[in-house]
């Protein structure tokens, strides 16, 4: 058992699991409570669309991914291919400090009429690695709903800004988009991480879920469907 990424998540359990898809449509109208907070317009999920579904590689591969954008962000050049330790980088620890500092650096710049350094991975990194949502629409933040909301993970993605984040993650480790996900090819790569004869079989891990997020976004645009992480 793992990270498993879905999108047509309501139409899924429409068809397959009713109590299930009553209980989505609650924590859907909770999360469109904390959209109204804001002033932002409903998320209205599709009950009738194709579903894309794909187990990611367990709870630690979002992590290797994760870890390159945090040194691609930091230190302008990738590590090298991740290892057991992938979650526990030094470079992606400093990643969520400067992320945890923001409001306090926004502070600071505006008083030394500086404007606080921008990140370019938050919706990959400061995301729930279990649980949570992103919404089929472009909003440069993440979302942090209060805890009174109970909006499962804590933090709300765009699906369109992860979309991007992908896009410039797969160019960095020279991932052909046109690869298919699920090609034999990509599954051995994470079994030989660190070796290959292009950056993106050394990078197997990376690439693995650098591609499986990609479609995921894909599909939410399309859809208009939320990618749920379950």
């Amino acid at each position: 058992m793992g990270l498993a990424v879905e999108v047509g998540y309501l139409a899924d359990l429409l068809g397959n699991d009713e109590e299930g898809a009553q209980a989505f449509r609650e924590e859907l109208a909770k999360l469109n409570d904390y959209l109204a907070s804001l002033g932002l317009a409903p998320h209205h999920e599709p009950e009738k669309c194709d579903v894309f579904s794909c187990e990611m590689y367990g709870y630690s591969g979002i992590h290797y991914l994760r870890r390159v954008a945090a040194h691609l962000d930091l230190r302008g050049v990738l590590p090298s291919p991740g290892g057991e330790d992938a979650s526990k980088d030094d470079v992606m620890e400093e990643y969520y400090k400067v992320a945890g500092r923001e409001d306090q650096s926004g502070i600071l710049g505006r008083l030394f009429r500086r404007a606080p350094r921008r990140r370019t991975f938050d919706h990959l990194l400061l995301h729930s690695d279990a649980e949570g949502y992103y919404l089929p629409r472009d909003f440069s933040s993440v979302l942090f709903p209060p805890e009174k909301f109970h909006i499962p993970g804590g933090m709300v993605g765009s699906s369109a800004r992860l979309f991007d984040e992908c896009k410039r993650l797969a160019q960095a480790l020279q991932v052909p988009l046109e690869l298919d996900a699920d090609a034999e090819a990509v599954w051995e790569a994470t079994q030989s991480q660190g070796k290959g004869n292009v950056p993106w079989q050394r990078y197997g891990i990376e690439s693995f879920v650098c591609l499986r997020l990609y479609r995921a976004c894909e599909r939410s645009l399309e859809n208009q469907a939320a990618i749920v992480f379950c």
